[in-house]
């Protein structure tokens, strides 16, 4: 077994040694997908699928608050769709890309029943998806920490992108300074958040705009999602060392998507802003532009 370490990099932490692809991709054969349903829940109660929706319409607020409110959106590794469902209520014209359908079929069939043309399985970075279509808002979550050049993925959304559409790359929030005071000196390698192969590049609130700036974008914003790393400052808590709390904590994240969910817009943009501007957030957000 391949043996990594955890070493700073320009994208804020990485593996070392990289795997090859064919690593990758014989990980991804014989563990992620060796049952692809099984990496998705069969069914989810109501208050899941209100988070799912919550979280999303945060991300098409921001897209909202800068300009784009209607046409073209696409997510790249759209999993099982709900951004997408969120984004058709809005009045968009939904398409997606993953590796593997199976997600989207389980949870939002209507989806792909309205129109199967907008929705491609196959691989995110490698090639152009829906030739001619140009897109005025592309959603990326989870994708670019995976990928060994993640450069090249900022080059694929930036092939998508109409003149003026905007493009949300949300990574999750490693090795930050709230991770530093939590973890102290613990190698990074011993954190259950280094998980290589699988993961093979940590950002922070800092280097995630810096990949914008470096591939050509305008970087327009920044949020974060809730602070929940914050639980594991207190033992009472900690969701790490005691595993029977991670549906409280779960719960606990809901009910914050929910609150900020009644509460009045620009008051919600600032309020995921500022959890972004402090370094928190257990996924970070930035808005880009080309």
């Amino acid at each position: 077994m391949q043996k990594y370490r955890c070493v700073p990099s320009v994208y804020g932490h990485s593996a070392e040694p990289m795997p090859s692809i064919e690593e990758i991709e014989q990980h991804y054969r014989e563990s992620y997908y060796q049952d692809p349903t099984g990496q998705y829940s069969k069914t989810y109660e109501r208050v899941e699928l209100d988070y799912f929706d919550d979280r999303a319409n945060v991300a098409l607020d921001f897209s909202a608050l800068h300009g784009v409110t209607k046409g073209n959106v696409l997510d790249l590794g759209c999993g099982e769709g709900f951004v997408l469902k969120s984004a058709r209520r809005r009045g968009f014209n939904v398409y997606g890309v993953d590796h593997s359908l199976v997600g989207i079929e389980r949870q939002n069939r209507d989806l792909i029943d309205s129109d199967p043309s907008h929705f491609v399985a196959g691989d995110i970075g490698s090639r152009r998806h829906f030739e001619g279509v140009a897109f005025d808002l592309v959603y990326c979550k989870n994708v670019i920490e995976h990928v060994i050049d993640p450069d090249s993925i900022m080059t694929r959304i930036a092939s998508y992108l109409a003149p003026g559409g905007v493009a949300i790359i949300e990574v999750p929030n490693d090795f930050s300074e709230l991770h530093s005071i939590i973890f102290g000196d613990t190698s990074k390698e011993e954190l259950s958040i280094f998980v290589p192969p699988v993961h093979l590049h940590y950002f922070t609130t800092k280097t995630l705009p810096e990949l914008g700036r470096r591939n050509g974008f305008s970087v327009l914003d920044g949020f974060g999602d809730y602070p929940i790393d914050h639980l594991l400052m207190e033992d009472a808590f900690n969701y790490y060392k005691d595993k029977k709390l991670g549906p409280s904590a779960h719960s606990l994240r809901r009910k914050f998507f929910r609150y900020a969910s009644r509460i009045d817009v620009d008051a919600r943009l600032g309020l995921f802003r500022s959890i972004f501007t402090a370094g928190l957030g257990r996924d970070i957000c930035i808005v880009v532009q080309r």
